[in-house]
């Protein structure tokens, strides 16, 4: 295997954790700083505008806190929009707070932004800790080798939440998405392929990626546990496919249909999705209902014509389409403002910036990187004002297991769109868009629908 094509499979395995459950792999410990200090008391809201002479903190002058941003741009083997739209929604963010006067009499600013190439994370995680020029770090790669670095040097790094395992047991590393544990069972997709009237579900997962696997497998799982429940049995696994389908899908399609699978949930990357669609509208399965786990992509779905019409797919925030509060509203108001997409990546940018801001804000003015550090880990509901389900950042950093998992107070949360005439339409409440169970209690139940404002 050349090394191109090694690292386009580990990049698409590193998506493929988005759908993998709901909390932290394992990984390694971080030794970050924010364990020497005690959690701020003098911050919040009425100390915002107080200014304080700062000196010897990297990225604070008197008038800025700056902050460095990496991602992934050439390389990209998904060909989607990642570092621009990422950055979009990081500078809408500060904008709209820099409206407001900033924090402590600075403004928030985006200073280095850098491409990393898909391969040079950890060089330019190397060149933050090295650099001493911004406070904290932005990162939206698709490989993370440079998350130790960056952790271990206490660096208050923020990032797109789709490795648990570069995540887990660093305190200083902070996902838009937790991703827990890979082998727990969840409700959600058992519960939408029983809305759906299906009644045998195949399961796909890829074999170049364990986390694929693991995601197909606690899927398959999932499906087992409740069949009885919701009428949906598992009819089909496969969880050793070939990354990108190369060799095309048709025998496993063609085994779905003698065995009449009605609703396919899988662990691909959206091009993926694509050729299994296409085969199945080859193959008469038009019908056949598709949960997507990483293709909330509205012009991507557009310009697929009518392939995907009827599917299910799977949001990681308070969906575009939903009821809007406060946050969609501000969102809305100046991705508009700086004539930006509304797109996935830029809602990560904005809650990763939530969450640097709340951090700072929760410092208070005589800020460091350890006191942000420090403040953000003792944050318990943390939704980046209702746009994603609650974390609790004092816990969050640790992973679980299905067997461990009745320790966790967690709530098992999705949310979910369905396609209608080529849009994206809310499953369920607008007012109420998460679908939640009792992580304690996985007796089978009907989900609360929740707003996290």
């Amino acid at each position: 295997m050349t090394r191109p094509h090694r690292r386009v499979i580990i990049a698409t395995a590193a998506l493929l954790l988005v759908a993998a459950s709901c909390g932290n792999a394992t990984g390694t410990a971080g030794n970050s700083s924010d364990k020497k200090v005690k959690a701020p008391t003098d911050g919040g809201e009425a100390n915002r505008k107080t200014h304080k002479v700062i000196s010897g903190v990297p990225g604070v002058s008197d008038k800025e806190i700056a902050y460095a941003v990496v991602g992934t741009k050439q390389n990209n083997p998904l060909g989607t929009c990642i570092l621009d739209c990422y950055l979009d929604g990081i500078k809408a963010y500060f904008d709209y707070r820099n409206d407001q006067g900033g924090i402590y009499g600075r403004k928030l600013v985006v200073g280095e932004v850098t491409d990393d190439q898909l391969g040079n994370n950890q060089a330019d995680a190397l060149a933050i800790t090295s650099g001493n020029k911004a406070f904290g770090s932005f990162q939206a790669g698709l490989l993370q080798q440079g998350w130790g670095e960056l952790n271990d040097a206490g660096v208050p790094t923020y990032t797109w939440g789709i490795d648990g395992t570069s995540a887990a047991n660093r305190d200083a590393i902070f996902p838009s998405t937790v991703i827990g544990c890979p082998d727990c069972t969840r409700r959600v997709v058992p519960y939408v392929a029983m809305q759906a009237g299906a009644k045998h579900a195949g399961v796909l997962g890829y074999s170049t990626s364990q986390n694929s696997q693991l995601c197909a497998d606690s899927t398959g799982a999932s499906f087992k546990k409740y069949a009885r429940d919701t009428g949906v049995d598992l009819a089909y696994l496969k969880d050793d496919l070939p990354y990108g389908l190369a060799n095309g899908i048709g025998p496993e399609v063609t085994a779905m249909k003698k065995k009449h699978v009605d609703f396919i949930s899988t662990c691909f990357d959206l091009n993926a999705m694509k050729t299994l669609a296409q085969e199945l509208k080859r193959q008469g399965m038009s019908d056949v209902r598709l949960y997507h786990p990483n293709t909330y992509n509205q012009k991507f779905v557009q310009d697929a014509g009518g392939l995907f019409e009827g599917d299910f797919v799977d949001v990681q925030f308070r969906p575009f389409e939903a009821a809007t509060n406060t946050a969609l509203t501000a969102f809305k108001k100046w991705m508009g403002k700086n004539n930006s997409d509304l797109t996935e990546l830029a809602m990560v940018g904005w809650i990763n910036a939530t969450l640097a801001y709340d951090g700072l804000l929760a410092a208070g003015p005589q800020l460091d990187r350890a006191k942000v550090l420090a403040a953000t880990n003792a944050m318990k509901d943390f939704t980046a004002d209702g746009l994603i389900s609650a974390i609790d950042w004092s816990t969050a950093h640790k992973p679980y297991t299905q067997a461990t998992r009745s320790k966790v107070k967690d709530l098992e949360c999705g949310t979910v769109v369905e396609v209608a005439n080529g849009r994206f339409r809310q499953l369920g409440s607008k007012d109420k868009p998460w679908l939640c169970w009792d992580s304690t209690d996985l007796t089978w139940s009907k989900p609360v629908p929740t707003n996290f404002d």
